[in-house]
């Protein structure tokens, strides 16, 4: 489809360049060619249907003599494209020196901006990286304070790109160092240690950047490095006198809690060796131990435990510590060295679940074989008479069940508010190998649940769990025990209409 020239209105085949030869002279840089169009009377300034000037194509391509010659034919300097971008900042952004001080010199605008997120020619000179036009730039003049559409200054871009030449001239040039981000209030020390920018942030330190500069969330240029385990950076704010101990506002999470949740153990180290409170809490009383034993990071927990951090402290919302958390998450190696750094086995929640009873809870045989082994009590019952036992049988957690049989466990001891047993529970959930462990290891067999007065062979048959009712006859379970409306199992499996149960029941009753 022809293309109609926006400046002579001629029609001309071709769908990017309206006068076509003097444009891929532009672009290939053919002063010769140059010559003889602009000789013919071609409009200098013409522009092309995707925006561009010749002007813009010669300086992105860098030919100085093409844009030394567009100039002195009176190319408009600062014609800009529907973004706001200029011959020069193209220039700036392609990093072509000669032309960009052609243009400096010819009186281009120093800081027109692009419209869509406010780059200027410094802007984009520093980010790509382009130290010379920036030397260029500021040295005409150039906007040191000009900003992004998110409020992004020339230094943070410059450092977030990690070119540390550029930040060194801008640093030199007067840019305020501690600037944030208008969006998030981030500032160039902050994403430098984010980044792992190790130069530009020794540069901004040297320069006497805000160590403890915070973001809306009150995080700083420390913790964000040793979260992202940035360990140099780390070490180098540690130096300067960054706050060890300065918490995230939304949480109170302190550097040394954010490295131990990440299982950061280099910055841990260097953290603890610096002086970190190893006991900070959170608003919810987390301690870096605590996360780090929920994490399963070990190296990091060891670390704590060697330093002295307190291994007992419960969190304020349910009383959790971190041999309780280690055992719910089957962190094993973290239980490990919690035992042997003497641990409170058998601390309680608020409801007094112990680390034990977690362990079974989650099938956590590893952990469960460790606390039994180190002497956790296998009876500890919670407030509403609970039981590891009792939670293992509920789970049908066997091999739990097992190492708490083994250690110990009390089968009839447990009785729920209703008055449940193990047995009754695994009989209720037709757990079946929960039901023979449990009657090899004594349960009784015939102990009504207070509420209604069901057996483990009431309930086994009301719910049609006809392995569990065979096994419970098997072993001698009351085929006439009654609950307190004085039905039978046999009675309870007609009821709910549970033909299996109801023959086994029957064989039973008529044998």
């Amino acid at each position: 489809m022809p293309v109609v020239n926006q400046n002579t209105s001629e029609s001309h085949p071709d769908t990017f360049f309206p006068d076509q030869t003097f444009y891929r002279a532009c672009i290939n840089g053919d002063l010769d060619q140059v010559e003889r169009s602009l000789a013919e009377g071609v409009n200098v300034n013409a522009v092309m249907t995707a925006d561009f000037t010749a002007l813009m194509l010669a300086s992105g391509r860098g030919h100085r003599d093409v844009v030394e010659r567009l100039i002195n034919a009176g190319a408009n300097l600062d014609t800009a494209r529907s973004d706001g971008i200029t011959a020069l900042f193209i220039a700036a952004e392609y990093g072509n020196i000669d032309c960009v001080k052609l243009l400096i010199n010819a009186g281009a605008n120093v800081n027109a901006a692009k419209t869509s997120d406010g780059a200027t020619p410094l802007l984009i000179a520093a980010w790509k990286g382009n130290s010379d036009c920036v030397k260029l730039l500021l040295s005409a003049g150039a906007d040191l304070d000009a900003r992004t559409k998110t409020g992004a200054t020339l230094l943070f871009i410059a450092v977030q790109e990690d070119n540390s030449d550029c930040v060194e001239l801008l640093i030199n040039a007067g840019a305020n160092i501690n600037a944030a981000r208008t969006s998030d209030s981030t500032n160039s020390l902050f994403v430098a240690a984010l980044k792992s920018n190790t130069d530009c942030l020794k540069l901004l330190i040297n320069a006497g950047a805000d160590l403890n500069a915070r973001t809306e969330d009150g995080v700083t240029p420390l913790f964000i490095a040793a979260q992202k385990n940035n360990t140099e950076c780390v070490k180098r704010l540690i130096n300067a006198g960054a706050d060890l101990n300065a918490a995230r506002i939304t949480d109170g999470a302190t550097p040394l809690l954010a490295a131990a949740a990440k299982g950061n153990t280099d910055c841990v180290k260097l953290l603890i060796n610096a002086g970190a409170d190893l006991n900070a809490r959170t608003k919810n009383s987390a301690t870096p131990l605590y996360i780090a034993a929920q994490e399963g990071n070990t190296d990091c927990v060891q670390l704590l435990i060697d330093a002295g951090a307190n291994l007992n402290t419960p969190l304020s919302s349910n009383g959790s510590n971190p041999l309780l958390i280690a055992a719910a998450k089957g962190n094993t190696d973290c239980v490990k060295a919690l035992i042997k750094a003497k641990a409170n086995l058998d601390a309680r929640t608020k409801n007094g679940a112990t680390p034990l009873f977690f362990a079974a809870q989650e099938n956590n045989t590893d952990c469960v074989k460790l606390l039994t082994k180190a002497g956790a009590s296998p009876n500890a019952r919670t407030e509403n008479g609970n039981t590891p036992l009792f939670i293992a049988a509920l789970k049908n957690n066997t091999g739990c069940l097992k190492l708490l049989i083994n250690a110990g466990a009390d089968p009839n001891i447990c009785r729920t508010p209703d008055g449940a047993t193990p047995l009754y529970i695994a009989a209720a959930k037709g757990n079946t190998d929960c039901v023979k462990r449990l009657i090899n290891a004594g349960a009784d067999l015939n102990i009504c649940r207070t509420s209604d007065g069901a057996t483990p062979l009431y309930v086994a048959a009301a719910k049609g769990n006809s392995d569990c009712v065979e096994l419970l006859i098997n072993a001698g379970a009351d085929l006439n025990a009654r609950s307190k409306n004085g039905c039978t199992p046999l009675s309870a499996a007609a009821l709910k209409g549970k033909t299996h149960c109801l023959e086994i029941l029957l064989n039973a009753v008529t044998k």
